[in-house]
């Protein structure tokens, strides 16, 4: 086994430029602020001694850009540039590598489970890849966990074990390191192929990846918390690339306890969830005076009398009941417009 994943390796490396001795990359991506990766996920689920299964994907930065076949054995191409600047026989290589690799790992550790003492059922994870930033290579890592902890990883020219990781992960690195090829190959595919790779998906999907989308925004009325309580809900979908700012605003004033959000959304992301604290301690009669004279906006901290309560809106036989459906509707409109104007401006 050690000699054919040698020969396919040595299949792999021998096709486009070295990047060893620079580790200088271009072009990146100019809008990306944090250092751009690739990265493969790989699981494997192991649920006694004869039954595993594995899940694999490829992903550049935050987007998915690969998935695994593992009935046909082959890649998956998630998008039309997901194959970067390696050639057909590049690839090829590469997929017999993957494919002797997802076929062979699964029957070593259960092979090794006892010396190891892995315990049924149990998973194994491994994040192999490169980061780089400003078009250099900033860092290589391959990473591994069992049962959701990190385990071991590979550093330079040998696997060690995490900090905490334990007598355990210490023995499975032991026996790791006994195998000199695989560690060769390790290296190789850390610091040459995966940084050539990465700078051939940046190139191919260069329009994609600097494709700049304005978000949109809207509230709902979500379920009610609680009597005299109401949630507003903040959706914005449609951004890319990811960093966005959400902020709930009264007047020209950024409302206390405010959430910033940035995580990446590619359909449609809850990005604020504002709770409204009403406490009605009036009487109805009351409420009609005091609404009037009350031009505030809902804050998310102060509590506001004037605002409408779920019972309120929904009382049709209460005299001034469309005048609540009117203020309601009037209220959620001046957010919307507030929130677009703030999310515009970004």
């Amino acid at each position: 086994m050690l000699l054919l994943l040698l020969l396919l390796f040595m299949k792999i490396i021998s096709h486009g430029p070295s990047t060893m001795a620079t580790q200088v990359l271009g072009p990146h991506h100019p809008a990306a602020e944090d250092p751009l990766s690739f990265r493969l996920l790989q699981t494997f689920s192991f649920a006694n001694h004869s039954w595993e299964y594995t899940q694999v994907s490829g992903w550049l930065g935050e987007l998915q850009t690969h998935g695994w076949d593992s009935v046909l054995g082959t890649i998956r191409f998630l998008w039309p540039w997901s194959q970067g600047n390696f050639s057909k026989e590049e690839l090829k290589n590469l997929r017999e590598l993957l494919q002797l690799y997802f076929h062979s790992l699964p029957r070593e550790v259960q092979a090794f489970s006892s010396q190891f003492q892995f315990e049924y059922p149990f998973e194994l994870q491994i994040s192999f890849g490169c980061r780089m930033h400003s078009g250099k290579v900033s860092e290589n890592f391959l990473n591994g966990a069992y049962q959701g902890s990190d385990f071991l990883s590979f550093q330079g020219n040998f696997w060690k074990p995490s900090p905490g990781a334990g007598s355990q992960a210490q023995e499975v690195c032991k026996v790791l390191n006994h195998y000199r090829v695989i560690k060769e190959i390790v290296q190789r595919l850390l610091i040459d192929t995966c940084p050539r790779y990465l700078a051939g998906l940046l190139e191919a999907g260069k329009s994609e990846l600097e494709r700049q989308v304005k978000p949109e925004a809207w509230v709902s009325k979500g379920s009610s918390p609680g009597p005299g309580r109401l949630l507003l809900v903040c959706h914005v979908s449609g951004f890319h690339p990811k960093p966005v700012w959400v902020m709930w605003m009264r007047g020209e004033q950024e409302q206390l306890g405010t959430q910033r959000d940035g995580y990446p959304i590619f359909l449609i992301c809850v990005c604020l969830a504002v709770l409204v604290t009403v406490v009605i301690l009036v009487l109805v009669d009351s409420w009609f005076k005091k609404q009037s004279s009350n031009q505030s906006v809902c804050s998310p901290h102060v509590p506001n009398p004037a605002f409408p309560t779920e019972a309120n809106i929904q009382e049709p036989k209460i005299s001034g009941s469309f005048l609540c459906l009117a203020q309601k509707s009037w209220i959620k409109n001046r957010f919307l417009k507030k929130l677009k104007i703030s999310l515009s401006q970004l």
